[in-house]
C-alpha cells in the first residue's frame, strides 16, 4: 500500500500538474505510471482532477482500473505536494505487489485516499467499501470497510468480517488441518 501512495503522489506531482501546465523535471525518487481513460478534466478553481469512462493507472507496482477516478490537489502554493484526497469509484479493482513481493488483488465498489499532515503529524488512510475484498497470498478476506492506515502499518477489517485462511502443509499443499495457524 505504500508504494500504491508513492503512485498517488507521483500521479500529482508528473500527469497531474502536467494538465495544467509544464510537468516538472523528474527526481530519481521518481517512476513512470501510465493513465488511460475515456475523458477528463481539471478544474483549476476546485483544484480537482476527474477522470472517466474505463479508468487504468499502472506503475511497477500494480495496477488501479474502476470507471470514475477524482483526484483532489493541494492549495496552489502549498509546500506539500500530495493530493489530499482520491476516490475510485465503480469496479474498483486494484492488482498490487506489496514490499514483501506478494501480488494482492483487491476490489470493491469504492476507494478513497486520505491525506493530511495537522500539527506536524501525517495521516495517511485508503478506505475500500462495498463489497471489498482483498486476496492475499496467505488470506482471503473482506469487511464493510477495509481501512488500510499506512503509517502506522494497519489494517482495519471493519464490520462483518469474512475471513479465509490459506494453510501450506508441510508438503506443500493448502489442504493442513486449520490449527497449524495457531502454531
Amino acid at each position: 500500500m505504500k508504494r500504491f501512495a508513492r503512485l498517488l503522489a507521483i500521479l500529482n506531482a508528473g500527469v497531474l500538474l502536467g494538465t495544467a501546465g509544464s510537468p516538472p523535471s523528474p527526481s530519481p525518487s521518481e517512476q513512470e505510471i501510465g493513465l488511460h481513460a475515456g475523458r477528463g478534466y481539471f478544474d483549476g478553481n476546485a483544484r480537482q482532477v476527474v477522470y472517466y469512462d474505463h479508468v487504468v493507472v499502472t506503475n511497477a507496482q500494480g495496477r488501479l482500473a474502476c470507471e470514475r477516478l477524482t483526484i483532489n490537489l493541494p492549495p496552489a502554493g502549498a509546500a506539500d505536494s500530495h493530493p489530499t484526497n482520491a476516490v475510485a469509484e465503480t469496479n474498483l479493482d486494484i492488482i498490487f505487489v506489496d514490499s514483501k513481493g506478494q501480488t494482492n488483488h483487491l476490489t470493491a465498489d469504492r476507494g478513497t485516499y486520505d491525506y493530511s499532515v495537522v500539527n506536524a503529524v501525517t495521516n495517511e488512510t485508503f478506505t475500500f467499501s462495498g463489497h471489498a475484498t482483498n486476496d492475499s497470498p496467505q488470506a482471503v478476506f473482506s469487511g464493510e470497510p477495509l481501512v488500510w492506515d499506512n503509517i502506522r502499518n494497519r489494517f482495519d477489517f471493519g464490520r462483518h468480517v469474512d475471513m479465509q485462511i490459506k494453510v501450506k502443509s508441510n508438503s506443500g499443499g493448502t489442504n493442513a488441518s486449520p490449527f497449524n495457524i495457531l502454531k
